[in-house]
Formats: C-alpha cells, structure tokens, sequence
C-alpha cells in the first residue's frame, strides 16, 4: 500500500537513538545495517535494509520538539532518502494524524525560505517529500531551523531547530550516492508515482471559464493515473475539488468508438458525490435509476442514482466519509442498474481518496453532504 511503502518502520531506530554509545562516523564510510552516532549533537544514522538484504533508505533522526494544539509534543525528526519517496522529512509520534491524506500542497520552510512539498502519513509517522530535493539539502547545510505544514492534513510543526551537524548531511548525501537511492523520486517499482509539489492555490484566483468546464478544472494534477484540478466559482473562490480517469474504447478507428469515465467530487454543497460517464447512453436528464454498488468484495448501501446528463450517472452517498473509507479498503468499484444494459467497474488508486480528503481539508469543505 502507499502508505507503508513510503517510509519503513524507523521505531527500532528512534527507541535507540538515546541509548547507543557515540560511535565514530564519517561521510565516505556508510555500511549497509550498521548504525552509527556522531560526536557533536544527538543525530543517529542508519543504512537500513528492507528484507532483500538490500539498504531500503538512509535516516538519520533525532529528538525534535513541535507544536501541537495545547502546546509542544515530542518527536522524533527524521531526514530520510529512500527508495520509496526519494528525499523526505519526517516527523514521528503518537499525535500525528493517521487518516490518510496526500497534500500535494504542503511545504517545507527552511529559515523562511519556502519549499513546496508533498505530505503523507504512515503509521505513526508524517513525511514531506519536497520537489526540489537538491535545493533543500543544500539549504539544510546552512538553516538552523525548519517547519513542516500541510493544511490537508491539518498539521503545523511550528519552527523546529535543526542543529544539523555537517558531517551527519554529509554522511545521510553519501548513503544515497552510495547505494544507489535517487532523492528526488521513487525508485522502488512497486511505489507509486507521487504528484508534482505545487504552490499553494491562492483563496481567490478569478479564472475565466474554458469549454471544458468551470474555472480551474483544466488545471490538472496528476495522482496516481487521475486528473485533479480545484474548481473555482466566478467570484475566484473553490468551490469543489474534481478528481476523475478517462478511458477510450476502441481507438484503432479514427475516433473512439466509446469514452467511459469515473469522477470523484466534493464540493460544498453535496460532499463527496460520484458520476460515472458513458458516451453509449442516451438519457432524460433527472431520470432516477435504481442501482447497485459494490466496492471490493461488499455492497454498498445507502446511496441515490439518476442521471445527470445524457451520457452520466450521478452516485449520491448518505455519508460521503463512508463511501470514501469503503473505497479506501475495497479499491473496485462496480454498478449494476436494472434499467441500463452494461455494468460498470472502475479501479480506484490509493492516493485518489487521499488527495481529496486534503484538497477538501485544505478549502474547508467536508465529505458529509450538506446538514450531515
């Protein structure tokens, strides 16, 4: 899954970070599983290997305070280059938030200077992975100290002092050179491609409307395979977040013989609401249908269907935090209707859930249809 193929298990690490004797440690001399601290300040480093036998990551951590609601909390703060994420920071304790989100639109602020960042959690852990890797390892050399925001997953680690030894960077710069771990991308086959880090979208932009649609939704995001984009309203406001994948049938012949497509949208009048396209359909707009929808190896109950344009279906849940945690678990979709000819299935990615959930957080909307 995503959220444990990102960041391995830094516990045994952290629970020794304290307690290892200062063992010498230099920049040209990393060693796959063999853990090491450094004579000035308490950083602990570690090649560590994944089951293979293989160094999965590099991580060097040590004891950080940050904010929490109420005052400061304990953490351990973690600089990380692994095969999953490429260059993360991470913070790790037990008031992180575990709900799964992928902000696209966090940052990382290295003496006021700031970089955007992509923001996920795993397990007990939050990690930022930034887009430009390189310049916030070079700007990790000289900052004294660093915050980590992402408003998608409602977290703000309010300034945390880095005292970053130089040999400890330059140690965690040469366990990457040395086994091979790329910072600035995945490079574990099995992980998913993470989205592009994004500035973050300013309360009121006035677009203007294109074909296509309202203001904002040719500006596309790519999550896992899916198009992303805000919608804005005509005042420069967001008023949904629109997340959806197109397939086309038949394109051996000069145009496709068919376009299916799955949308995924939470906007603040409704929640979180689905809409399933078919270019074959032909229907009387409002028509109720009567549906069924199974998401993995369960129904799903407690939703609405009707047509909402000639060639789409709208699915309109009771608990829209519902059929997000059902998707989050099941992954495939499929819809029978009695009244329409074919079935419906859809693979919905792990990061597609998340991103909504942050994109929602992010502009104060929720998954709960109105008066939920």
């Amino acid at each position: 899954m995503l959220w444990t193929r990102r960041v391995a298990a830094l516990a045994v690490l952290v629970a020794a970070n304290l307690t290892l004797p200062a063992l010498a440690a230099t920049a040209d001399n990393p060693v796959a599983g063999r853990q090491v601290r450094f004579p000035q300040g308490v950083w602990s480093a570690l090649p560590q290997l994944s089951p293979d036998g293989k160094v999965r990551q590099c991580v060097l951590v040590a004891p950080r305070q940050r904010n929490k609601p109420g005052g400061k909390v304990d953490t351990a703060f973690v600089l990380n280059i692994s095969r999953g994420s490429g260059l993360s920071i991470t913070m790790m304790d037990d008031g992180l938030p575990s709900e799964r989100v992928l902000d696209d639109q966090a940052e990382i602020v290295l003496d006021g200077r700031s970089f955007p960042a992509v923001a996920f959690p795993v397990g007990n852990a939050f990690a930022l992975h930034p887009g430009d890797a390189e310049a916030v390892l070079a700007a990790l050399g000289k900052a004294r100290d660093v915050k980590l925001r992402s408003d998608g997953a409602g977290v703000d680690s309010g300034s945390i002092a880095l005292d970053l030894p130089a040999d400890a960077l330059s140690w965690l710069k040469q366990c990457g050179k040395t086994f091979d771990i790329a910072i600035d991308r995945p490079t574990d086959p099995n992980a998913p491609e993470m989205p592009a880090p994004r500035q973050r979208s300013p309360k009121i932009a006035v677009m203007q409307p294109t074909p296509a649609g309202p203001p904002g939704i040719e500006d596309k995001q790519k999550i896992e395979g899916w198009d992303a984009s805000e919608l804005r309203n005509s005042d420069g406001t967001i008023f949904a977040c629109f997340i959806r994948r197109r397939y086309l049938i038949g394109t051996d012949a000069p145009a496709p013989s068919r376009r299916l497509g799955i949308f995924l949208i939470v906007s603040r009048a409704k929640g979180l609401t689905m809409m399933l396209k078919d270019s074959k359909l032909n229907r009387r707009e409002g028509e109720p249908i009567e549906a069924t929808l199974k998401i993995g190896n369960a129904p799903f109950q407690g939703f609405t269907a009707q047509i909402e344009g000639p060639d789409e279906i709208g699915l309109f849940p009771q608990h829209g935090a519902a059929l997000a945690g059902a998707i989050e678990t099941g992954s495939v979709l499929a819809m029978k209707a009695r009244t329409i000819e074919d079935n419906y299935e859809f693979s919905v990615q792990p990061g597609v859930i998340g991103w909504l959930r942050a994109c929602a957080r992010r502009n104060g909307m929720v998954l709960e249809p109105t008066g939920q």
